[in-house]
């Protein structure tokens, strides 16, 4: 049952695979930045010297600017919020009115400052703030056009620039997964930054570059209403109402292994794997699902409990059993669901990464 649908399902997965990935990646037209899904934390208050001494409230913008020195950022930037009849706030007096009533204002007081000059209204109903971190950098925001048909992204009409370095209020992102624009910051050393503001398919948080020129996020996740790792709950129903799920895991010898699961309500789960490209190398576990239930994991969290039944391969490499606790969360967007190494065992014994999005073998 599993095995069947888990070939069947290979072809389709890997090209929905391609296409998420020139997705987001923004196609060849260029080549856009590449972002991380793993926020910084914003500093807190700080001394600063030039003020005698004093501590900033952590809320200034300067604080900000203050956080950046001496580091790979040339940027903060916050997500604000999505509005879904967003043409209404194309009139800044309404993005103003949502700011003096909401958290940004108390959080965030510099934000409600900014003027008209300084927002930049886009097709699109997520708001994001940006300040650079140099007080002279040049900020240029351009129109960022995605071809559906050859999945390929280009710039396309400018539609602000300051050189003053104050922050900009962007509103932007008609489609939760294609960004439609693309900022790019030149400080006062020549140093560019060209960054695409959006948010993270796999847990909804500002995607940040990996590599430097960097960004610092200092979205206010916990008054926007996300809920944290430990606090997250999980129905395993999603699980068996499904049964078959599949996954697609890299390798420490770059290879990529797809590892199918089956689960049903009574506890019951399969585990196959199979080496992807087809060298017959197959291993099938059976065993035991059920809740963690201790304080130290995510609330969201299984343990696997998994006995060796079969093993095709030429090498019999397989352990006899697996016992490891995995937290999960769904996706009802994508109808994936990502699971995530927690404790003991790993699924596989040369795993290059501990992250697993799992794919519905069914639907």
């Amino acid at each position: 049952m599993l095995k069947n649908k888990l070939k069947k399902i290979t072809a389709i997965i890997v090209a929905l695979a391609m296409v998420l990935a020139l997705t987001a990646c923004g196609g060849g037209g260029t080549d856009a930045p590449q972002n991380s899904d793993t926020p910084r934390a914003t500093p807190q208050a700080t001394a600063d010297p030039d003020n005698g001494g004093e501590a900033f409230d952590g809320n200034d913008w300067v604080m900000l600017k203050q956080a950046m020195i001496d580091t790979t950022d040339m940027a903060a930037v916050a997500y604000l919020g999505w509005f879904e009849d967003y043409y209404d706030l194309y009139d800044y007096s309404q993005i103003k009115e949502y700011i003096a009533d909401t958290f940004v204002a108390e959080d965030h007081p510099f934000i409600a400052n900014i003027d008209a000059d300084h927002f930049v209204p886009h097709i699109g109903g997520q708001l994001f703030c940006i300040v650079p971190a140099d007080e002279n950098a040049t900020i240029t925001i351009y129109d960022y056009i995605f071809d559906y048909e050859d999945y390929t992204a280009d710039y396309g009409d400018a539609l602000y620039q300051s050189t003053d370095g104050k922050p900009v209020l962007v509103m932007c992102n008609e489609s939760e997964v294609v960004p439609n624009i693309i900022v790019e910051i030149i400080d006062s050393n020549g140093n560019e930054l060209s960054y695409i503001p959006w948010l993270s398919g796999m847990d909804g948080t500002l995607e940040v570059p990996y590599d430097a020129p960097t960004v610092l996020d200092f979205t206010p996740y916990e008054k926007l209403g996300y809920v944290t790792e430990n606090d997250y709950t999980f129905d395993p129903a999603v699980l068996y109402y499904a049964e078959d799920w599949t996954a697609y895991v890299p390798t420490l010898n770059d290879n990529e292994v797809a590892v199918g699961f089956w689960f049903d309500e009574y506890g019951n789960m399969e585990m196959c794997y199979e080496v992807y490209g087809g060298n017959g190398y197959e291993v099938y576990y059976e065993g035991y699902w059920y809740p963690a239930e201790d304080d130290s994991y995510p609330a969201s969290a299984l343990v696997f409990e998994l006995s060796l039944v079969e093993d095709n391969s030429d090498i019999q490499i397989a352990r006899p059993d697996i016992y490891t606790v995995m937290s999960f969360e769904y996706d009802e967007y994508s109808e994936c669901v990502y699971m995530t190494y927690e404790d003991y065992d790993f699924l596989l014994d040369n795993e290059a990464d501990y992250f697993y999005t799992l794919y519905n073998a069914v639907g």
